[in-house]
C-alpha cells in the first residue's frame, strides 16, 4: 500500500493521510522533465530536504517521451512568464513608491505655495490701507494748504 522513492507506481486502494515520518501526506506536483505537471499524494517535506520520500501517483505516466519533453517545454515556458510577471510587479510597485514620493513632495511644495500666498496677500492689505492713508493726508495736506 505504502510506496517509496524506489517503488513509484500508481498506489492499490487509498493512500494513507500521513506517511512514516508522521507528516501528513498532500497532493503536489511533479515538475521534472520525466514526470512534467504530473500530480501525486506525497509527504508534505518531500521537496524540503526531508529523507522521507513517501508519495502515491494520482495520474498516469504521459505515453511518450515526445509528450513528456513538449509538456516540460510548456512547463518552462509557463515558469519564463511568471519571472517576467514578477519582475514587472515589482517595477511597478518601485514606480508606485517613487509616485507616491513625488506626489507626497508635491502636496509639501503646494502647502508651503499656499502659505506664502496668503502671507502675500496679507502684505497687499497692509500696503493698500498704507496707500490709502497716504492719499488722504496728502489730498488732506492739499486741501488744507490751499
Amino acid at each position: 500500500m505504502s510506496s517509496s522513492s524506489s517503488n513509484r507506481s500508481h498506489h492499490r486502494g487509498s493512500p494513507p493521510a500521513h506517511c512514516v515520518c508522521e507528516e501528513p501526506i498532500i497532493l503536489q506536483t511533479a515538475k521534472t522533465i520525466d514526470h512534467p505537471m504530473r500530480r501525486f499524494l506525497g509527504c508534505i517535506n518531500y521537496y524540503r530536504g526531508s529523507k522521507c520520500k513517501t508519495f502515491y501517483w494520482v495520474d498516469p505516466e504521459l505515453p511518450s517521451v515526445y509528450y513528456k519533453q513538449e509538456v516540460f517545454k510548456l512547463l518552462q515556458k509557463v515558469n519564463l512568464h511568471q519571472t517576467k510577471m514578477n519582475a514587472d510587479k515589482c517595477r511597478m510597485r518601485e514606480m508606485e513608491r517613487e509616485f507616491d514620493f513625488q506626489k507626497s513632495t508635491l502636496e509639501k511644495q503646494v502647502l508651503a505655495l499656499q502659505m506664502e500666498l496668503k502671507e502675500s496677500k496679507a502684505n497687499v492689505g497692509f500696503y493698500r490701507k498704507l496707500v490709502v492713508i497716504m492719499c488722504v493726508i496728502v489730498v488732506s495736506m492739499f486741501v488744507f494748504k490751499l
